[in-house]
């Protein structure tokens, strides 16, 4: 008779012990697939949070301790005409400046996603009738609105985080000039639409005022807010976001005056991964075109990292329980099966001098506790799916409030993101809601693999007593 036979049908009329095993397999199960499931869901939750925040980091001029700096007077003792009181006024910039070459370069790094910068001023546009501010602006400035002179308008903060949306027209791209981007309501307002022009001129530092050069350029794309200022929110005329517009860099350049700034003093990095942030910084530092002593690297990574400790919390609680939930299964199903093998000492004297092998008598067990395995891990699918959710957010629950410190902090990065200095975007985070924990086939396959070692071992420990005896030793105990 084989020994798959022989096992069949012990397990068929041991119909006690077989039920107790199943049970307590199925316990077993469900716990180890629970706990799979539970850190399967919280590394894909891990994942999707990283994905969805991306971590960004800003490179700019260090002011303080670049050799490039250059700080001018641009006039002794200004009179304040309100104040009556005076003052020096400075020129500060930098000689070194990230060009749209160096931009590309650090867009190529494996890892980064969008690299964006701008050169920023206030500027007059003749054809342009802006929307009024909540806020009262000098004389010099209620004319004007805030210019971005940008390199790859798709690449924008306000662009890649929804803030704004191209809703006709085409981006501003690298090689471009004399182009713009502005709001459609702004150019419903003024009465314009893609392919007329705006008009302004260069600043002139003598008079401090657009005096100077003439420069026109053609609007090549209109852009919607999806964010507005709030109904008695302080803003003056030029910041507000149906007011700006956006043109290329040599525009940018050339309405500055061109003789200071030919590039930018900062760029911002957005990358994929945040885990990857120390990576990335370090082939970006590596790039020899670069001069490194004119900038400094600032790391922006503080939202992911608030958003993502219940999540990194509970990733380690479920991995340690999962440990342990393993180990003491090991342990109790080892003791049960040895003192289940002590009660057929008898079984196995008869096996041993009719001349069937140990390795047969040890494979006869193991294929007892395969049969009855194999239907109670099945079930056990159906068990931890009905479990698995709840407990997994209950945990995640208790992982986010682990600390007070922490706490606070989490709560107003699962409630909004920051994705710049100009707005805040309302987005959900997988710590808000909980998470998603499903039983999958490739987790039940994980505990198939895992119930097998468990029982291979635990069949082996307690198989181990009985085992060493030699039949003679066997039936002396029997009498």
């Amino acid at each position: 008779m084989s020994i798959t036979k022989r096992a069949f049908l012990y397990v068929t009329r041991k119909r006690g012990k077989t039920v107790l095993l199943f049970a307590i397999l199925l316990i077993m199960a469900t716990f180890v697939l629970t706990g799979l499931s539970i850190w399967k869901a919280s590394e894909a939750a891990q994942l999707d949070l990283r994905q969805s925040l991306g971590g960004k980091f800003d490179i700019f001029v260090d002011w303080n301790n670049s050799p490039y700096v250059v700080k001018e007077t641009v006039q002794d003792n200004e009179i304040d005409e309100e104040t009556g009181k005076t003052s020096n006024s400075f020129l500060m910039y930098s000689t070194v400046q990230f060009t749209p070459e160096d931009i590309a370069a650090i867009k190529a790094v494996p890892g980064v996603k969008y690299c964006s910068a701008r050169l920023d001023d206030l500027v007059p546009f003749e054809e342009l009738s802006l929307f009024p501010g909540t806020v009262p602006s000098a004389e010099e400035y209620r004319q004007r609105t805030k210019m971005m002179g940008v390199c790859s308008s798709a690449d924008d903060e306000l662009f890649t985080s929804g803030t704004l949306t191209l809703t006709e027209g085409q981006h501003i791209s690298t090689g471009d000039q004399n182009v713009a981007i502005i709001s459609h309501d702004l150019a419903e307002k003024s009465g314009l639409k893609i392919g007329d022009t705006l008009t302004t001129h260069s600043y002139n530092r003598e008079d401090k005022k657009f005096t100077g050069k003439e420069i026109r350029v053609k609007i090549i794309g209109l852009y919607t807010p999806n964010v507005v200022e709030q109904f008695g929110e302080a803003v003056t005329a030029y910041d507000k976001i149906q007011n700006r517009v956006f043109v290329d860099l040599q525009t940018a350049v050339s309405v500055d005056g061109g003789d200071i700034n030919y590039g930018f003093s900062a760029i911002n990095v957005t990358i994929d991964d945040p885990q990857n942030m120390e990576q990335i910084i370090s082939a970006v530092r590596a790039m020899p075109d670069i001069d490194w002593t004119a900038f400094t690297v600032n790391v922006d990574n503080e939202t992911y990292e608030n958003a993502a400790a219940p999540l990194a919390a509970l990733n380690e609680l479920v991995m340690t329980l999962l440990l342990v939930i393993i180990a003491v299964s090991a342990i109790i199903l080892a003791l049960l099966l040895t003192l289940w093998t002590k009660t057929r000492i008898h079984e196995i004297g008869v096996f041993l001098s009719v001349g069937i092998k140990k390795s047969a008598i040890i494979g006869q067990y193991l294929i007892e506790i395969l049969l009855i395995a194999v239907l109670a891990f099945g079930l056990s699918y159906f068990t931890s799916n009905a479990i698995a959710g709840q407990i997994g957010n209950r945990l995640l629950e208790q992982s986010a409030q682990a600390g007070p410190e922490v706490d606070g902090e989490i709560v107003a990065a699962a409630n909004s993101i920051e994705v710049g200095a100009d707005t805040l975007i309302e987005k959900p985070l997988p710590t808000e809601n909980g998470i998603k924990v499903s039983v999958g086939l490739g987790n039940l396959a994980l505990l198939y693999l895992i119930g097998i070692v468990i029982i291979i071992a635990a069949v082996s420990t307690a198989s181990i007593t009985v085992m060493r005896l030699k039949p003679r030793e066997i039936l002396s105990k029997m009498s």
